[in-house]
């Protein structure tokens, strides 16, 4: 279990937190650097996604069962709470995990462990002066009228990292290089309350789920090594109306509104969403995501290639 406690502890700093306390099933954490910087030894863009004011985080390990324990470390956190445990815990045990207790399973484990040893490879690579491994620095940019209407994104990394990787996680014995369509939209907003925000979102044809652009990508016309690509599952239709609900959720946020009554100052949050109809939607054609599905013995790992990240399915 020692080599699990290393992992998880190399990850904190991974993510932008310094362990202070570790015994008995427990690290408590803190803050290091603030939200818009990054872990001076790490190039990523991961850190943990606390509550507004949480400067720590207390882990409960678990391991495998959840035990009366655990449950009183977690009720005496301090900060913010983390559940670990390698295992799927049912639903009557998870009822009794307090409320706010963030859980993160062996699925949530296998994604973020798996991001951090991908980033370190880029390093390594990076240091031996191999280039290309963090992707173009120009966006690509093209138009639905383009021949075809449709791009392949370029893998950031490539099979001998996959399969590296795929062993560590699970024991991968089969890979299988998956195009997973994607529709994508350039938008703009303008909120009620005058914020405006602009953006790109490419949605997954097959399951539905939204992914807004964080970095350049690069384009191709082909891939040539085996693959299988997959054709849509979801309507264009379909698409706009779950993009339109992704892009409202997006930006969305909760703001304070103050005004004076009786000589005291009221305080109130209220939500600011916008509209359907504060959204202009621009249809920009379709993206083909490189998915591997890396089949192990105990598990199946999605690895999007693009990104360089793990996935929990073909999104």
């Amino acid at each position: 279990m020692q080599d699990f406690y290393e992992l998880l502890i190399e990850y904190l700093k991974y993510a932008g937190y310094e362990p202070i306390t570790s015994k008995e099933g427990k690290i408590v954490a803190e803050k290091v650097f603030e939200e818009d910087e990054q872990d001076k030894s790490f190039s990523g863009e991961t850190q943990l996604e606390l509550k507004e004011e949480a400067e720590k985080i207390t882990f409960v390990i678990a391991g495998p069962v959840i035990h009366e324990d655990d449950l009183l470390r977690l009720e005496e956190a301090e900060g913010e709470a983390v559940l670990v445990v390698t295992e799927d815990p049912p639903d009557s045990v998870l009822n009794s995990v307090p409320k706010d207790t963030e859980v993160w399973d062996r699925d949530e484990l296998i994604e973020k462990f798996g991001e951090m040893m991908l980033e370190k490879s880029f390093l390594e690579g990076v240091s031996e002066g191999i280039e290309g491994l963090k992707g173009p620095s120009n966006e690509i940019e093209f138009d639905i009228e383009h021949k075809g209407g449709e791009r392949i994104l370029a893998p950031i990394i490539d099979f001998e990292e996959v399969s590296e990787l795929g062993e560590k996680l699970a024991k991968g014995f089969k890979y299988t290089l998956e195009l997973v369509p994607h529709y994508l939209y350039q938008y703009h907003v303008d909120r009620e309350d005058g914020e405006t925000f602009e953006g790109k979102l490419y949605l997954n044809s097959i399951s539905g789920k939204p992914n807004f652009w964080e970095k350049p990508f690069e384009s191709i016309h082909e891939i040539k090594r085996s693959h299988v690509k997959l054709e849509p599952n979801i309507s264009e239709d379909e698409s706009i109306e779950r993009a339109f609900s992704s892009i409202m959720n997006r930006h969305t946020e909760q703001k304070e509104v103050r005004w004076e009554e009786d000589g005291a100052t009221i305080v109130e949050k209220e939500e600011v969403k916008p509209s359907k109809e504060d959204i202009v939607l621009r249809k920009k054609g379709m993206v083909y995501v490189p998915m591997w599905a890396v089949e192990g013995t105990e598990e199946i790992v999605v690895i999007n290639a693009a990104r360089g990240k793990i996935e929990s399915e073909l999104s």
